[in-house]
């Protein structure tokens, strides 16, 4: 039956399984047409797949005559030789890791970035894909970190980032909607690809000691409807220094397009208290954390939040300010102080489109207890989710407390109970299990997790 459905029609179907990789894969057998559907799909992305080395093969089978040639006319071995393949699978490519191909996780892409012949293949790969990827949307040369003192090494010796210069690029890279980076990578490359791509909806931008701040700021000025912004530092230095304030400085350009902000290890700059970004819709923030910056910052901009996260804060002025700042809030991650049970309590009342929180519970936060209590007493009607480090929940009898309470709830909404964690005394989970069975019976419980970790 499949075969007489429109091309079309089987393109769609199959774009409902874009997650799905095991259905995907078990569709390579159906016929020609599903194979070649599933494969165009499934190498969208091919660095998350776990055998790279084999990925890596594919991609040398994939080298044009003149490549291969060349390669081997240099001294370089490892060239395998086979039939051409199936497709032309370097043409669905959408994603380019540059840390997967020179480094990988496997023998095989070890041996060919250790011998310097080998670097060779890395080139014509890239420029393979510069020249036949039509429109490459992600792009990703953020290095692990344990793989820094190798990258350092080898940057010096290979100049792997010339691809920008090679036939195609332009129109390769010119629709780029994603980028993730280091800040140490050279300012030319930022300033040249400033030029080609100004279509970036979501940067991710990691920020080393050594920073190319014209090229990253060009590239950040430059773009047309930024929407996604997210700045890393976790090296220990200045979060308030020049090259830092530079690139938030040409963020504010994009204060109309932008809609969500992720800050690790830097604090929200004093200047963005004074601009009202009217589309923001998420702000994560992790470490370094000023609250008086941030309450300022919520004054301005808090209306709109939908999401928003504090990691590792329990500060009663700023969850006062949620309350006061952020009414249209679904998603929460905050810690609430032991004393700041009626902070909570406005959030719930004030916040009426709340649907989740993770929180952390413990010695100087509320306790897991007392969250379950007040959740099922005050929390709005749309919300259904809680996440809980370290609940110290004691006994079944605080959770069958909640469960028998939120039974009770008009509309009643399946509530969703997540636990990492459950200090000293862990939960029993035989007779966890007999209390959660009961009560997904009853429609209460949608989803329930109860792990030690």
């Amino acid at each position: 039956m499949i075969s007489t459905l429109p091309t079309d029609c089987l393109n769609k179907i199959f774009e409902c399984l874009e997650k799905d990789k095991a259905t995907l894969h078990s569709c390579l057998l159906v016929n020609r047409l599903c194979c070649r559907i599933s494969v165009e799909i499934l190498w969208r992305n091919i660095w998350d797949f776990k055998c790279i080395d084999q990925i890596m093969r594919t991609l040398i089978d994939c080298l044009p005559n003149e490549s291969k040639d060349l390669l081997i006319n240099n001294g370089v071995t490892s060239i395998p030789i086979s039939n051409p393949p199936l497709f032309n699978y370097v043409s669905f490519c959408k994603v380019l890791s540059i840390p997967h191909l020179l480094i990988g996780y496997c023998t095989y892409i070890e041996i060919l970035t250790k011998d310097p012949k080998n670097y060779l293949i890395i080139q014509e790969i890239l420029k393979m894909f510069m020249k036949q990827i039509s429109s490459l949307k992600k792009m990703d040369f953020c290095f692990f970190e344990d793989d820094y003192d190798y990258y350092y090494s080898f940057y010096e010796k290979y100049n792997f980032l010339n691809f920008i210069n090679f036939p195609g690029a332009n129109d390769c890279l010119k629709n780029l909607s994603e980028l993730i980076c280091d800040s140490y990578i050279n300012s030319e490359f930022f300033l040249q690809l400033s030029k080609i791509c100004h279509n970036i909806n979501s940067l991710v931008i990691k920020f080393e000691e050594t920073v190319s701040v014209v090229g990253i700021n060009d590239l950040i000025f430059c773009q047309n409807n930024l929407k996604s912004i997210s700045f890393t530092c976790n090296n220990g230095r200045d979060i308030f220094d020049n090259d830092i304030l530079n690139c938030f400085k040409a963020s504010t350009k994009h204060s109309n397009t932008l809609t969500e902000l992720f800050l690790y290890g830097i604090s929200l700059p004093s200047t963005f208290t004074k601009i009202i970004f009217s589309n923001l819709r998420a702000l994560k923030l992790v470490f370094s954390i000023n609250v008086d910056t941030l309450i300022k910052f919520l004054v301005n901009n808090g209306k709109n939040l939908e999401e928003l996260s504090v990691f590792r804060c329990d500060n009663n002025s700023l969850n006062l300010a949620i309350a006061n700042y952020c009414q249209n809030l679904k998603s929460l991650y905050i810690h609430f102080p032991s004393n700041g049970i009626e902070e909570l309590k406005m959030i719930f009342v004030n916040c009426q489109q709340l649907e989740s929180i993770i929180t952390s519970c413990g010695y100087t936060h509320l306790s897991g207890k007392r969250l379950l209590e007040l959740v099922a007493k005050y929390s709005p009607k749309n919300f259904h989710e809680l996440k809980l480090r370290e609940a110290n929940l004691n006994s079944k009898d605080h959770l069958e407390s909640f469960f028998s309470s939120w039974k009770d709830r008009i509309p009643l909404k399946p509530f969703s109970l997540i636990i990492n964690g459950n200090g000293k005394d862990p939960l029993n989970n035989n007779i966890i299990r007999k209390l959660v069975e009961k009560y997904k019976g009853l429609g209460v419980i949608k989803k329930f997790e109860n792990s030690n970790k």
